[in-house]
């Protein structure tokens, strides 16, 4: 496992313009009001950027529903262009404090995510909280990914490299999974954790006492993002599931690569889950960018550098996926 030094930088500039310029339009907080009315402020701001910028290309795209075992669960299925071999398989799971966000939403992610590890991947539309609120969302990530798994023949992927990816909130489903499916004897050939929430019982008062700026996504948004998701299961916060960190067993689980944010308040608990596995055994890859702020792994138009980080991870995560044969030769 390597990491940085632990010193975090200024800011990226870009991305530093970008919080200058919500603050000065005073921005509400991604939670504030209804549901339904956060949804709709991060739809505009996400469809407003995507008008300027555009999707990257890849070969195809369909949407479908992945059922098993009497759950069905809606799916969208990038595959990289001229793919005429069995490729990797990527289950993908989109951040949003389990609140917010789709896979329309994060379309771009995902297309990326297809194209630069070139790899098809089944981007999952799981439930939402508040209105369904835990273990939903764990219990469809599951169900995605062993359709994915059990369909990935005609998917066009290799059996031998399924893996589970997310982000933030999606990096605590991917997580999960790679847990509840070693506990089924079922093997994942690698899991990517980017800025992942793996601790919903997390000390936010401790965060808060270090009395540092996190733009974007603050104590006080892990909070409202733990009382939404949890609602009345809000007593087993501490418990795995739904928290990866306190979990009693990291065995088995699969090559890993976590990447964290100086800027984010979730940074100190995803390089712990990284120690966690390192602990455990498992190979990980720790990739640390001090200067981005939590959700960059998204603003690769707006950011040179959060472009950068993406690049990285992607091409780090395709190595962890390399057939063994080409990784010998």
């Amino acid at each position: 496992m390597t990491a940085g030094s632990g010193m975090t930088r200024d800011l990226d500039p870009e991305l530093a313009a970008i919080v200058a310029r919500l603050r000065a339009n005073n921005a509400p907080p991604p939670f504030s009001g209804s549901p339904g009315q956060a949804r709709e402020r991060m739809r505009r701001a996400i469809m407003a950027a995507r008008a300027r910028t555009g999707l990257p290309r890849i070969g195809a795209v369909e949407d479908c529903i992945a059922c098993i075992e009497g759950r069905c669960v809606p799916v969208r299925v990038y595959k990289p262009a001229g793919a005429s071999r069995s490729l990797p398989t990527i289950v993908f799971f989109h951040g949003g404090g389990f609140v917010l966000g789709s896979v329309e939403l994060m379309d771009d992610i995902a297309r990326k995510l297809c194209r630069d590890v070139d790899a098809v991947v089944v981007s999952v539309d799981y439930r939402l909280a508040p209105e369904r609120p835990f273990p939903a969302a764990h219990d469809d990530a599951l169900a995605a990914t062993l359709w994915a798994m059990q369909n990935v023949a005609a998917l066009g992927g290799d059996p031998s490299r399924v893996a589970v990816a997310g982000e933030s909130a999606g990096g605590n489903l991917a997580a999960s999974t790679a847990l509840r499916l070693r506990d089924l004897g079922k093997r994942l050939a690698a899991q990517l954790l980017i800025v992942p929430g793996v601790d919903m019982a997390r000390d936010t008062t401790a965060i808060e006492a270090h009395r540092r700026d996190f733009p974007m996504l603050t104590p006080a948004d892990l909070r409202e993002i733990t009382r939404l998701a949890m609602g009345e299961n809000l007593a087993l916060a501490a418990s795995f599931p739904p928290s990866p960190l306190r979990a009693g067993d990291f065995s088995g689980l699969p090559p890993t690569v976590i990447a964290v944010a100086g800027h984010d308040p979730l940074r100190d608990e995803g390089i712990a889950y990284a120690r966690k596995l390192e602990a455990a055994g498992v190979p990980v890859q720790l990739l640390c960018y001090e200067d981005m702020f939590h959700p960059f792994f998204g603003f690769f138009e707006a950011s040179a550098s959060a472009r950068r980080a993406n690049d990285e991870i992607c091409r780090t995560f395709a190595a962890c996926l390399m057939p063994p044969d080409a990784i010998r030769s």
